[in-house]
């Protein structure tokens, strides 16, 4: 057997075996299971961020709650110091005035915290409502991707015989084909779904570039394989 003819014989097994392994990644449930995957990854990412901002919330309500409790406490000892000052004939009229502009201010300050306590509050109301929402979806999905998933596998299974038979072959024709020339079949292979082709017409039928007259020669006259030096596939002659 030529080293093209055996070389053919072993692409034409391992093109078999690429048509298994792409039949089993474009079936209508294995898509469905990438498109799952991708949407459950989302929704985790999604979850990660609402905790993120619940916890960020929280701890602004926190603050705000000690605010607003600091300042009612002052407020409180403020008008008891004016209710104090009220029934002292000493106190000036300015202290008063300057007593009930402190107690106002305090007031204005207390009712701006309560108005961030509440803004902050329906926010924070709304991301566990939105967190609540995610997480269900998300244990849905997750529930669907487990499901798809097994018949994936199934799938898997069922091929696992032509899968088997198919290396069995590429292993039988491998053993036509040396060693070195199956090295430069797989590295050609890398870069090319069918690393060897045919010259045709003094070109690469691969990428179509001209090769020398003295490449071809070579090509028909001693039955080799040679490299495109475009494209990297490999090249033969059909002498007939």
């Amino acid at each position: 057997m030529s080293k093209p003819v055996a070389l053919l014989a072993y692409q034409d097994a391992d093109l078999e075996k690429q048509q298994i392994e792409t039949g089993l990644r474009t079936t209508a449930n294995r898509v469905k299971l990438n498109k799952l995957a991708k949407y459950v990854k989302q929704q985790q990412a999604t979850l990660t961020k609402l905790t993120e901002d619940m916890e960020s919330h929280s701890a602004a309500m926190n603050r705000l709650n000690a605010q607003y409790e600091a300042v009612l406490d002052r407020l409180d000892l403020e008008s008891s110091e004016f209710e104090t000052l009220k029934g002292d004939e000493e106190c000036t009229s300015e202290e008063m005035t300057e007593f009930r502009h402190d107690i106002e201010k305090l007031q204005r300050e207390a009712n701006n915290l309560e108005k961030e306590i509440k803004q902050l509050f329906r926010s924070l109301e709304e991301t566990v409502s939105e967190y609540q929402k995610t997480r269900q979806q998300g244990a849905k999905a997750k529930k669907e991707y487990d499901q798809v998933k097994i018949l994936c596998q199934k799938e898997k299974d069922d091929a696992a015989i032509d899968m088997l038979a198919a290396d069995k072959k590429l292993e039988e024709l491998e053993r036509h084909v040396s060693p070195s020339l199956m090295n430069r079949y797989k590295r050609a292979r890398l870069h090319n779904s069918v690393p060897v082709v045919e010259v045709r017409d003094g070109k690469c039928s691969g990428c179509n570039m001209s090769l020398p007259s003295l490449a071809i020669r070579r090509l028909i006259g001693e039955n080799m394989i040679l490299e495109c030096e475009n494209c990297g596939r490999l090249l033969y002659a059909d002498n007939d």
